[in-house]
C-alpha cells in the first residue's frame, strides 16, 4: 500500500498528488510542532501541531486513493449520450424511416387496423375531406367506389374515390389514413366476377352502421349478400369484382368501374355455363348480362334493351333452324327470357324464313 502511495505520488494525475503531498506536509508539520512544543515547553506549540494533525486526518479520510484515480465522467455525458443517440435516430436516412413504418404497418393485427380505419372514418368531417381531395388532386370527374380488399397492400373493405387520367386509373383509399395509389389503364383487360365469396354480414363492413359523412357517402356501395346452403348448413355468400393487380370490388361498385373505364371494358366470367361448348355465344351474352343486371351493374331496363338486342341478333345469325331453337329453349330453361319472348321471336323465325 505504501508502495502505491509513493507511486502516486510521484506519477499520479495532479489532483491525486496535490492531495496525497498535502496530507502528508500536513502529517510532517505535526510531528515537528508536537515535537518541538513538548521539548520547548509551548503549549499552544502541542495545541497547533494536534489540530494540524487532525486536519491532515480529516483530509485524508474524506476521499480514497481509488476515488481520485479513477476516471471521472465530465458533467452532463449521460444527457450528451442520448442527446446524441436522439440525434442519431434523427438523422436516420428516410428510406430507413419508411420501411420502419411499413414494418410497423406489416405488424398490425386486423383488429388494430379496423380499429383506426373506424376512428379515421369517424372523425372525418366535410371539410377535412375537402382539404384531402384538394391534396391528392382529385379530379372532378371521379366516383365513389368500395374495396373489397387487395391483399397486396392489406386493404379491407375501405371506401374509395377513383379517377382516371390519360393513362392511369387512380383510387384514393380511406383506411387508417389516406392511401393513393394508380394502376396502369393497360393492365386492366377487364373484370372478373368472383363468386360465392364467403361473407359474415354481421361483422362485414363495421364502421359504415354509423352515422358519419363517409358512411352515408359509401353505404350504396356495400355488398350484395345472399344466402347458399352447403352439406345442409347456411352460409352467407357475397359476389366480387376484380381488377388487375388484384384490387375486389364489391358488387354495387362496378357500375362507377365502368362509367370511368367506359362500358365496353371487357366483363369475364369464369364458370361452368361460359366453359361449356353446349352454349353458343348468343345464349353466353345474354348469361353476361343477367349477371350484371343480378350484381345491380345494369339496371333492368338496360338487361331488357339486351334482351332485345341478343334476340334480333339471333334471328339474323348463320345458324340452324335446331340450333336457334335450342338456344331460345336454353334462355327460357335458364331463366334469361320469358315464355312471351319465347312464343314471339319462334313466331318471327318463322316469319322470316318463310318469306319468300
Amino acid at each position: 500500500m505504501i508502495e502505491k502511495i509513493l507511486n502516486s505520488m510521484i506519477h499520479g494525475n495532479t489532483k491525486t498528488k496535490l492531495f496525497l503531498w498535502s496530507v502528508a506536509i500536513m502529517g510532517i508539520s505535526a510531528v515537528l510542532l508536537l515535537l518541538v512544543g513538548i521539548i520547548m515547553g509551548f503549549p499552544y506549540l502541542i495545541m497547533g501541531g494536534a489540530g494540524v494533525g487532525l486536519a491532515g486526518l480529516i483530509t485524508s479520510q474524506a476521499v480514497s486513493l481509488k476515488d481520485l484515480q479513477r476516471p471521472r465522467k465530465p458533467k452532463g455525458s449521460k444527457e450528451k449520450k442520448k442527446s446524441d443517440a436522439q440525434e442519431n435516430t434523427s438523422e436516420a436516412s428516410p428510406k430507413s424511416k419508411k420501411e420502419g413504418e411499413e414494418s410497423g404497418e406489416e405488424n398490425k393485427t386486423r383488429k388494430e387496423r379496423e380499429r383506426e380505419k373506424s376512428r379515421y372514418l369517424a372523425g372525418m368531417d366535410s371539410k377535412k375531406l375537402k382539404k384531402l381531395m384538394k391534396q391528392h388532386k382529385v379530379n372532378q370527374i371521379h366516383v365513389k367506389v368500395m374495396i373489397d380488399s387487395y391483399p397486396a397492400k392489406k386493404i379491407e373493405q375501405a371506401p374509395a374515390f377513383m379517377w382516371r387520367t390519360d393513362t392511369m386509373l387512380h383510387f384514393l383509399v380511406l383506411t387508417g389514413k389516406a392511401e393513393e395509389f394508380e394502376v396502369p389503364l393497360e393492365d386492366i383487360k377487364g373484370f372478373l366476377l368472383v363468386k360465392n365469396v364467403a361473407a359474415d354480414a354481421e361483422k362485414d363492413y363495421t364502421p359504415f352502421r354509423y352515422s358519419s359523412l363517409i358512411s352515408k357517402m359509401f353505404q350504396p356501395f356495400l355488398p350484395e349478400y345472399f344466402e347458399s346452403t352447403k352439406d345442409g348448413k347456411l352460409e352467407i355468400k357475397k359476389n366480387t369484382f376484380r381488377i388487375e393487380p388484384g384490387i375486389y370490388l364489391t358488387n354495387t361498385s362496378v357500375a362507377n368501374l365502368r362509367k370511368v373505364l367506359l362500358p365496353g371494358v371487357a366483363f369475364l366470367v369464369d364458370d361452368k355455363v361460359i366453359a361449356s361448348d353446349r352454349f353458343n355465344e348468343y345464349f353466353k351474352e345474354m348469361y353476361r348480362s343477367s349477371l350484371l343486371c343480378k350484381n345491380q351493374i345494369i339496371t333492368l331496363d338496360e338487361y331488357k334493351e339486351q334482351i332485345t338486342q341478343t334476340l334480333d341478333a339471333l334471328l339474323d345469325a348463320p345458324i340452324s333452324g335446331k340450333e336457334f331453337v335450342n338456344t331460345i329453349y336454353d334462355l327460357n330453361k335458364y331463366r334469361l327470357i320469358t315464355k312471351n319472348e319465347v312464343v314471339l321471336y319462334t313466331q318471327k323465325y318463322r316469319e322470316l324464313k318463310m318469306t319468300p
